[in-house]
């Protein structure tokens, strides 16, 4: 049964983020809600949702996004990139330090491979 009002469209996202712990794809909404695009889409432009990008993003009613977990900056790709920043400043990398960057790359790589 499709659902045609952007406030059930914002229950249904309560609801879902309340049970899963987390923000509610579009595609649910879509799919398993059986909710329009359009009214989704309402939904968002009037205020009632906001949404999120990345590992911890998805619709939220609005101002109930929770504050991201970390700062995003722990991943293996941004201390590459800082160890890269040092270098290209001049600076010396700690060889402990860089063996260990590659070997987590190499490492992903693998798994990815094997994948």
């Amino acid at each position: 049964m499709a659902k045609d009002n952007a406030l059930e469209v914002c229950k249904f996202v309560r609801e879902y983020v309340s049970r899963e712990g987390r923000g509610c794809p579009k595609g649910v909404l879509l799919h398993v809600g059986g909710f329009k695009a359009k009214d989704v889409e309402r939904a968002i432009d009037n205020g009632l949702l906001e949404s999120a990008r990345g590992s911890e993003g998805g619709l939220f009613p609005m101002g109930e996004r929770p504050a991201p977990k970390g700062s995003g900056d722990t991943s293996l790709k941004s201390r590459l990139a800082d160890a890269l920043r040092v270098i290209a400043d001049g600076g010396e990398l700690d060889r402990d330090f860089a063996r260990n960057l590659v070997a987590e790359y190499d490492a992903a790589n693998e798994a990815r491979r094997k994948a």
